[in-house]
């Protein structure tokens, strides 16, 4: 683990406990699923049936982690859609967080739970390499794109924990400081408490189109929500606009052409058919 990854371990460790207690901290959480919600179309993920049970046999499993978990943002907003959920984190604490928070809502281990670990690092934790924390429908960060020292290196290894051609990343993180009228550089749009844990002043779209384009991803979008957040810590306040940004995960060309192949073999059958004048056809 690098330094400045410590560093940021280090200090959720130690706001963990009172993170999201302030009222400030939960109008922001309401802001951010409000927005995850109500563009759950436009994220292009098959998600569970409405009303389907989680845990059925034979219904279709739907996956979603969520990297730097905090205490759980995220995965509260997506609960209703998916059946499975892991959550990642660097801090333990915040994963003590948000375990208790899944248990508290009547979730067993199987559906909702996380683990500490650093998928950046290299290598990724060990204990990150069971099939488990593979094959997800969907991955999502929020707001912690901007603490992660290299965001090329964390999108791509965020797609290798995506289903091929199908998987969705989506990440909901600030617009730069200059897009949003507050101070320049790393950090300067956060309260003082957590500037040096800050690598990024935010992300504009065409900076995030070459990210998710550079690690396999098409499909990119990326919109702005309407309601900005307010940050503050001993005294201070800011106020940030929030994006959020999604691509789908390419399939192989193996992939590809398998899907070119089937789609020649179904459209000459049906031609065959039609000169045979079968019914049906």
């Amino acid at each position: 683990m690098s330094a400045f990854t410590e560093a940021n371990r280090r200090a959720f460790d130690d706001i963990a406990a009172e993170y999201d207690t302030q009222p400030w901290q939960r109008k922001m959480a309401m802001t951010l699923t409000h927005g995850v919600q109500e563009r759950l179309d436009w994220f292009g993920v098959k998600w569970k049936d409405e009303g389907e049970a989680e845990g059925e046999e034979g219904k279709r499993e739907v996956k979603l982690l969520d990297y730097a978990c905090g205490s759980g943002m995220v995965s509260r907003a997506l609960m209703p859609v998916v059946t499975t959920i892991r959550g990642i984190d660097i801090s333990s604490n915040m994963v003590d967080a948000y375990n208790a928070r899944a248990r508290a809502s009547n979730l067993s281990q199987l559906q909702m739970s996380a683990v500490v670990g650093d998928l950046f690092a290299t290598p990724p934790s060990p204990s990150l390499s069971g099939p488990e924390y593979t094959d997800f429908d969907v991955a999502a960060v929020g707001l912690g794109f901007h603490h992660f020292e290299d965001p090329a290196l964390a999108i791509k290894r965020l797609a290798e924990r995506l289903k091929v051609g199908t998987g969705v990343l989506v990440i909901l993180d600030f617009l730069p400081h200059i897009n949003d009228n507050n101070n320049g550089g790393p950090g300067g749009g956060v309260p003082e408490a957590m500037r040096h844990t800050i690598k990024h002043d935010g992300f504009d779209k065409e900076g995030m189109r070459k990210l998710f384009e550079a690690a396999g991803f098409e499909d990119f979008g990326y919109e702005i929500l309407t309601e900005p957040v307010t940050l503050k810590s001993h005294g201070e306040e800011r106020v940030r606009r929030v994006f959020i940004a999604k691509g789908r995960r390419k399939p192989t060309v193996w992939a590809r052409l398998t899907q070119w192949v089937s789609s020649t073999q179904d459209g000459v059958s049906e031609q065959v058919q039609r000169s045979l004048g079968r019914p049906g056809a």
